[in-house]
């Protein structure tokens, strides 16, 4: 497997890509001087450039030194040349919406571009080093869960899809809700992301052999996501969950240097993962649709509250 250096993170790697947008991605890049600068790896529809499902972020990466302080904020005016150009190759489009790399602080080119622009966030361990103070860092009820399900419940590493695939459809459910991930892109990512070891799958079962949660990771050398879960719903209260973070976290400790909760905006799961102690991180959603697609866009959120869905 071939990674590219020019990335913020594992979602804008090419096999990524490949897996979550196969045919239908492609990048901006800016050169100087014959080397990459900067990277903006995007998904195109034909008529849309959006996010693919699963993916946290996508760019645009620029090398370190971009983003180093330099008298007068000149590195924020070398920045908005090179947004422009990145912005500049993109193919012609009704509506764009990318999720930026929280690297990416300096957002204003964006909307002297028309863009519009709003938060999303996530929660992240940074330093991996101690485990122990890792640890120490966790809320006292996550500390009591997971000390509870390690004395009632297993967890396996075994790598089967369909066991994942199978407890996320109980997580959905229970919702009222489908499982908006077909069953071949779980499979494919579990598969591939496994067998290049940018993967690992755990299995929580109590002493019965009933899986109680099912997630699966992906790492680089910079960092590990919590990519998908499902829980039954018959053991939502075993605190099993809580067992699932901290044996992720464990494992990535070996392989990486920091932790993603993939944080929520739904209150329930930002409530767990706040728990963790990890630092608060922001994401910048940059979009620009049509007016109809505005006002669905605003009409959403109240929607949803009337159907009682928790946003």
């Amino acid at each position: 497997m071939i990674e590219t250096p020019y990335a913020n993170s594992i979602f804008e790697q090419p096999w990524w890509l490949d897996i979550v947008a196969p045919g239908f991605w492609s990048e901006s890049v800016v050169k100087e001087h014959g080397k990459v600068i900067a990277r903006l790896p995007y998904c195109y529809n034909g008529h849309s450039i959006f996010m693919p499902k699963l993916t946290q972020t996508l760019g645009p990466w620029m090398v370190p030194n971009l983003r180093e302080k330099i008298k007068g904020n000149c590195q924020l005016s070398r920045q908005k040349e090179i947004i422009n150009c990145l912005l500049a190759q993109l193919p012609a489009y009704k509506s764009f919406q990318i999720c930026m790399d929280n690297r990416n602080d300096y957002i204003l080119p964006y909307r002297w571009h028309g863009f519009r622009y709003e938060p999303s966030f996530s929660y992240r361990i940074t330093n991996l080093e101690n485990l122990d103070i890792v640890f120490s860092n966790f809320h006292k009820q996550v500390k009591k869960n997971i000390k509870k399900c390690e004395k009632t419940c297993r967890v396996s590493e075994e790598v089967d899809p369909d066991i994942l695939i199978s407890v996320m459809n109980k997580t959905y459910e229970h919702q009222g809700r489908n499982n908006p991930l077909s069953n071949k892109l779980v499979r494919d990512i579990v598969e591939v992301a496994n067998k290049n070891k940018r993967g690992h799958m755990f299995t929580a079962k109590d002493l019965q052999g009933n899986i109680q949660v099912s997630a699966f990771m992906i790492f680089d050398n910079n960092r590990a996501y919590a990519l998908m879960s499902g829980s039954d719903p018959k053991y939502r209260g075993s605190g099993s969950k809580s067992l699932i973070y901290w044996r992720q976290i464990q494992f990535a400790q070996q392989y990486t240097r920091e932790f993603d909760f993939e944080g929520s905006n739904i209150e329930g799961i930002e409530n767990i993962v706040r728990q963790f102690g990890g630092q608060y991180v922001v994401n910048y959603n940059v979009a620009k649709k049509g007016i109809i697609d505005d006002c669905i866009d605003m009409l959403k959120p109240r929607v949803k509250r009337l159907i009682g869905y928790k946003i």
